[in-house]
């Protein structure tokens, strides 16, 4: 009991108290843009046990330099945001700032955020224990023709995950999730149905055929040109299987293929799928049912 009591102490001393077990995953992977096209995904954080706030963290991701370049952070490839994890605050006073994303070696990127209130711990956000929002990243492809390669530096994440008194550190820090997404679209692409005029406004028809068994085509129409139009599929408890394509689109009518694969290129198990378009204010959905 005495050398447990000393141990605690020494802990204590040296701020290396440890709190949950934090998990690191990729989730949400797809492609944008048509030229220069982009490979975007999120990293996703969630704790073992409920009631832990974030605090300063630092997150280390390998690529292939293949697929996406080198160093590129220094050739202007990447760019970061805040994921839902790091919200908070207001203009000046922002909770959680991304103070650093800087090359680590030529295929290997680091993204570090602060949190500006240690004194005041409980303003924090709490990691949940189901995965959450703590990056989004865009990166530039290279090479379409190449996998994403994505991977974290787990070794390096160790003892760089801290509460928000940035003083107790997540323990374990487990980060073996890997993204090796083909760096192109896995569905055909878009197609414009020509010579019926311009739709009067935003609509996603019943897919066809339906059920379905490989593949399905999704028709929807744009009444004008549109920012960040999303038609993705989720699944029946409402988690992002594919997004089949974000991005700017002119007024039209249009088709999509879907083949049944998730946004890493595997397939789907029969089961009932729902897509989904989302087009400035405007959201439906339809119900499809894939069947083996």
């Amino acid at each position: 009991m005495r050398k447990l009591f000393v141990l605690l102490l020494t802990l204590a001393l040296t701020g290396s108290l440890f709190c949950a077990e934090i998990t690191f995953t990729f989730d949400n992977g797809h492609i944008t843009g048509q030229s220069p096209k982009y490979y975007e995904f999120d990293v996703m954080a969630q704790a073992d046990a409920s009631g832990t706030l974030l605090g300063d963290n630092q997150v280390y991701i390998n690529y292939s330099s293949l697929g996406f370049g080198s160093s590129v952070v220094s050739n202007g490839k990447v760019t970061v945001e805040k994921g839902t994890l790091l919200i908070g605050g207001s203009e000046p006073f922002f909770y959680y700032t991304i103070v650093n994303t800087i090359d680590n070696s030529a295929s290997r990127f680091a993204v570090t955020s602060e949190y500006n209130y240690p004194d005041s711990p409980q303003y924090g956000n709490e990691v949940p224990t189901t995965a959450t929002q703590l990056l989004h990243i865009k990166i530039e492809i290279a090479d379409s023709t190449q996998t994403a390669g994505l991977s974290f530096q787990q070794s390096l994440m160790a003892g760089q995950q801290f509460e928000s008194d940035n003083s107790a550190i997540y323990s374990p820090v487990v980060a073996s999730d890997t993204d090796d997404s083909q760096l192109r679209y896995t569905a055909s692409a878009i197609e414009e149905i020509t010579g019926k005029g311009v739709p009067q406004r935003y609509a996603l028809k019943p897919n066809y055929p339906n059920p379905f068994n490989p593949s399905t085509t999704l028709y929807f129409e744009t009444p004008k040109f549109t920012r960040n139009l999303e038609l993705a599929v989720y699944d029946v408890l409402g988690r992002k299987v594919a997004t089949l394509f974000r991005g700017d689109l002119n007024a039209g009518r249009f088709n999509y293929q879907w083949n049944g694969t998730n946004s890493s290129g595997f397939t789907m198990p029969t089961g009932v799928y729902f897509a989904v378009l989302k087009a400035a204010d405007f959201r439906q959905t339809i119900k499809m049912m894939l069947i083996k």
